[in-house]
């Protein structure tokens, strides 16, 4: 197929559009502009886990019904969609003549979004994806294998980022930014000799200042790369397959070291992350003999249900944290207000806790809208009885709002950044 037949007026034949396959799509990337274009590039952020945890079968039931929802997605559009392909894994990209659509495309990136993330299975066996998207807008002089580059890259941007679903790519070049393979293998070399840090971020109480926990967060300190966050973490282990077992070594080394508290520092609590995709039927067990070895209370600890993630399987999800809450393990949802799974949890699974996420709390001293819907968050897991821990908090005059709106714990970098854990035991010290 040459490129003028990928993307003819026929493209659109009898009313639907067709999606193309990668081979097209690498016909059409070699070949010359002719004219301003804007890419959508369309990620399945959690395919691996679907194929590991539901089988492969699955995962090409997903694919075959995100296809179809990007044909419908391509009928409903004002724009002309003029070139629409499967890419290798797990992306999907289409090509919208024209690039000065402005707020239109963030519009469309957001209601593709929407569709692709709803119910893909049917009424026995519902099916859902978290999806990302890339915007990039064409620039005079740019190949279109540049333009696809710094499309990926935006999209790599988005898979790696709490809460935000697309990207509007760089209109500079490429950046410089370390090579995946390079953050890869540091990755695994640093998981292999145990080498990723814990940090401990302080938690306290709203009403009375008084330290009641740290949450755990992992860092890797590279010689060549500098320092790598947690989210540069994931994002390598969920390319290298290596998540799960990420995950279970930070959540043991930050056990490890509560364990290690002096008794003074009984009455704190530890918060640990817990990506959805873990929760297989296993995890409840596997980490009652990780708290039984280490020593560390399970009344102790709290799990923090990451909202980047979505629970595929509510019943077992529900079933492991009920478990483990009987053990005594509190439960959580992490960033909440950042997903389109919130509610879903707050209705399925045990929760004990509802963490709002750090780029809704400044919203809490603004006027409109945004306090209003901070407001409602609060009051509905007040009605709910769950209590309440803001992300964030950096102003007083934002801790002072949340007591009055009756919040009950905090962390920010008005009382504390995350420490190490001999600089946080030095803190403790200090407050007990």
């Amino acid at each position: 197929m040459n490129e003028r037949s990928a993307i003819s007026p026929g493209y659109k034949t009898r009313g639907h559009y067709t999606l193309r396959r990668a081979r097209d799509a690498r016909d059409w990337l070699s070949g010359e502009p002719d004219g301003p274009v804007t890419i959508l590039l369309l990620g399945i952020k959690d395919l691996k886990q679907i194929n590991e945890h539901s089988g492969r079968g699955v995962g090409d039931i997903a694919i075959r019904r995100v296809g179809e929802r990007l044909r419908a997605f391509a009928a409903q559009q004002l724009s002309p969609i003029s070139f629409m392909a499967r890419m290798p894994g797990r992306e999907f990209m289409l090509v919208i003549k024209g690039n000065d659509a402005g707020r239109q495309v963030e519009l469309a990136a957001q209601k593709l979004i929407e569709m692709v993330s709803a119910d893909l299975g049917d009424s026995a066996s519902p099916l859902h994806v978290s999806a990302r998207v890339a915007i990039a807008l064409s620039k005079p002089g740019e190949s279109r294998q540049q333009l696809a580059a710094r499309a990926t890259q935006a999209l790599a941007h988005a898979y790696e980022r709490k809460g935000q679903r697309f990207v509007i790519a760089d209109s500079g070049d490429v950046s410089d930014a370390p090579d995946r393979s390079q953050l890869d293998a540091a990755m695994r070399s640093a998981l292999a000799q145990r080498q990723i840090a814990i940090m401990l971020q302080p938690q306290f109480a709203v009403a009375t200042g008084a330290l009641v926990g740290a949450e755990a967060l992992a860092r890797l300190n590279h010689p060549v790369l500098g320092e790598i966050s947690a989210g540069d973490l994931f994002a390598s282990a969920d390319r290298c397959d290596l998540r799960e077992e990420l995950s279970y070594h930070i959540q043991q080394e930050a056990i490890a070291i509560a364990a290690g508290w002096p008794a003074a520092f009984r009455h704190l609590r530890l918060a640990v992350n817990l990506g959805a995709e873990e929760l297989t039927a296993e995890y409840g067990s596997k980490l009652l003999r990780l708290l039984e070895v280490a020593g560390f209370a399970a009344d102790r600890l709290t799990l923090e249900l990451t909202e980047e993630s979505l629970v595929r399987d509510l019943q077992l999800a529900a079933g492991q944290l009920e478990m483990l809450r009987q053990k005594g393990v509190r439960i959580a949802v992490d960033d909440f207000g950042t997903g389109y799974s919130s509610l879903a949890y707050l209705k399925a699974l045990p929760l004990d806790y509802l963490k709002i996420d750090k780029d809704m709390t400044p919203d809490i001293t603004g006027d409109g809208k945004d306090r209003i819907i901070l407001r409602a968050i609060i009051a509905m897991a007040k009605a709910l009885e769950l209590l309440i821990i803001a992300e964030g908090v950096q102003e007083q005059e934002e801790l002072e709002m949340l007591k009055a709106e009756g919040c009950d714990f905090f962390q920010g970098y008005l009382r504390a950044p995350p420490l190490t854990p001999a600089k946080f035991e030095a803190l403790a010290r200090d407050l007990v």
